[in-house]
């Protein structure tokens, strides 16, 4: 998607009327904090030359304070939607006066991806900027909580910093547009309970593919040492990646689900023979959007074989066909999320005991706009993106059943494979992690350099 293109300079202060409320994906986010207590915080990352001007860096992140970011969940008593509310207090930026020895780049990435968010008080984001001891190179780390943005907000929030657009904030609701909201959201919420009653009653879809179930969880001895969602960043020449897809049959898409699965298989967490459900986010972001959240979510079935190292053409026939079931997976799972919406926090709490996370998220970014990888600076900064839980609470998130989390992305010259752990047990650190992933890519004559290195 042309990101750039969706960006709207603001001529007039928006209508009264217009309540920016929490979307049903937007609580989802809330809840997976809120009512689960693990957070989803999606990190971006820059290395930028040593010669960049960091004011321009500051000023741009200081503008990002009074625009789509700058936005904090604000409740009301009785049934009804959360709304947004407005302010700078939303936004933190920090420019550090100490600096980074070279080679902690990625532990420093790593501890201000630690520092803690409240979308309820804020800072619910964070712009933190340092530079390395040589002088180097500059750092810069975005922090945002999911339920805030995802991907396509926190760039469009980017785009429009760099060009000074202006963003008008959605007005505070009055009692009696409350009442409304809250008469909308209890007769939504039960005319779709009854449509998926009434599906229901033709049985369950049928599935595409015989999908595992995975080995049961480790036990929670084994999770002692682990970390919290450790990440691996690889930078690959385009080049390389793109002629190792093209070579098999395949896409830079599918070879990116490929990786994926194939270092799910290398942690044991599924074997050969087994079904794996790549989930592949699609942003559903249109102009003038002013959703925090706007992914829908398709599912390719993966069949675990050996042969998929010499021919693509099976995983990206079942990229294709995920993309045509898309529309009706995601009615299935916008009718729950409307319904979780319309329910009390403990009502919430009891039907999300037994939620999982993914066991395979491949998010595909795509090129990265220019304004993102500048960050107004007019020099590209090397880029490394994860999503992270924010819970130190290992046993908590192993209890979940995910497995691994990816996000691939394009700029000038090279691709950034990314991809984080949600399997504490079977890969606790980075160590483990980087290793399944470089010999996964070696199995397809693929070499990267860490970001950061």
């Amino acid at each position: 998607m042309n990101l750039p293109s969706l960006v709207r300079r603001v001529t007039g202060p928006i209508d009264d009327s217009n309540v920016d409320r929490l979307t049903a994906d937007d609580h989802l986010f809330v809840m997976m904090g809120n009512t689960l207590g693990l957070p989803v915080v999606t990190q971006t990352l820059w290395h930028f030359p040593g010669d960049i001007d960091i004011d321009a860096l500051e000023a741009v992140a200081t503008r990002m304070r009074h625009g789509r970011l700058s936005r904090l969940v604000a409740t009301h008593p009785g049934p009804g939607r959360a709304h947004w509310r407005y302010t700078p207090d939303a936004g933190l930026v920090t420019v550090q006066t100490d600096t980074v020895p070279v080679g902690d780049e990625e532990l420093w990435g790593r501890r201000m991806a630690a520092h803690p968010l409240d979308i309820t008080h804020g800072p619910s984001w964070r712009m933190d900027i340092a530079r390395t001891a040589d002088g180097g190179a500059v750092l810069a780390s975005l922090t945002i909580n999911h339920a805030i943005a995802d991907g396509g907000t926190g760039t469009m929030a980017i785009i429009e910093a760099v060009h000074d657009v202006d963003y008008a904030a959605g007005a505070d609701p009055g009692l009696y547009s409350n009442v409304r909201d809250a008469a909308d959201l209890v007769w939504t919420a039960a005319r779709t309970g009854f449509e998926v009653w009434r599906s229901s009653r033709s049985g369950p879809p049928a599935s595409p593919a015989r999908v595992t179930g995975g080995p049961a969880p480790a036990p929670a001895a084994a999770l002692t040492a682990a970390e919290i969602t450790p990440n691996v960043t690889m930078r690959i020449p385009v080049a390389d990646y793109t002629a190792a897809a093209a070579t098999r049959g395949g896409t830079d898409n599918s070879l990116f689900a490929a990786l994926m699965v194939g270092v799910l298989e290398r942690s044991g967490r599924v074997s050969s023979g087994d079904v794996v459900p790549v989930s592949l986010p699609v942003s559903s972001r249109t102009t003038d959007d002013r959703r925090a959240n706007a992914t829908s979510g398709a599912t390719a079935f993966v069949e675990v074989l050996p042969g998929r190292y010499e021919d693509l053409s099976g995983i990206r026939a079942a990229c294709k066909e995920a993309y045509g079931r898309l529309a009706a997976n995601s009615g299935v799972v916008a009718q729950r999320a409307v319904i979780l919406q319309a329910l009390s926090e403990s009502m919430t709490r009891r039907l999300a005991a037994n939620a999982t996370t993914p066991l395979c998220l491949a998010s595909n970014v795509g090129a990265f706009p220019d304004e993102f990888a500048t960050l107004g600076t007019g020099v590209r900064g090397a880029i490394a993106i994860r999503a992270i839980t924010a819970t130190d609470d290992a046993t908590k998130l192993r209890d979940r059943n995910g497995g691994i989390s990816g996000w691939c992305g394009v700029d000038d010259d090279h691709v950034m494979f990314s991809i984080s752990s949600l399997d504490p047990a079977r890969i606790p650190d980075a160590h483990t992690l980087r290793r399944l992933v470089t010999d996964e890519l070696a199995a397809w004559d693929l070499h990267g350099k860490p970001w950061g290195a």
